[in-house]
């Protein structure tokens, strides 16, 4: 029995880490539709004035220094998993 448990625990383990994944995906695609006015991808300083959060910690996220935040700088700033847990 304890075997099935186990089993079990790493399955539902499993199942709840890549609903948080998708979740978090999710988020995301949301986030750069809301604020990417433009529909270029990206959201740059000038879409980022729309909220006051993200235009705090815009210069820290914006890795390569291009004026624009990518997907990938919004996730690696954890933009995104801040605004999920506050909605």
């Amino acid at each position: 029995m304890k075997r099935v448990e186990k089993l079990l625990l790493i399955l539902l383990t499993a199942i709840a880490v890549q609903s948080i994944a998708i979740a978090n995906a999710h988020a995301q695609n949301e986030t750069i539709a809301r604020l990417d006015v433009d529909k270029d991808g990206q959201v740059s300083l000038k879409e980022a004035v729309s909220d006051t959060a993200l235009l705090r910690r815009f210069g820290a996220m914006d890795n390569n220094r291009d004026g624009k935040l990518s997907e990938e700088e919004l996730a690696e700033g954890e933009y995104v998993a801040k605004v999920t847990t506050q909605s």
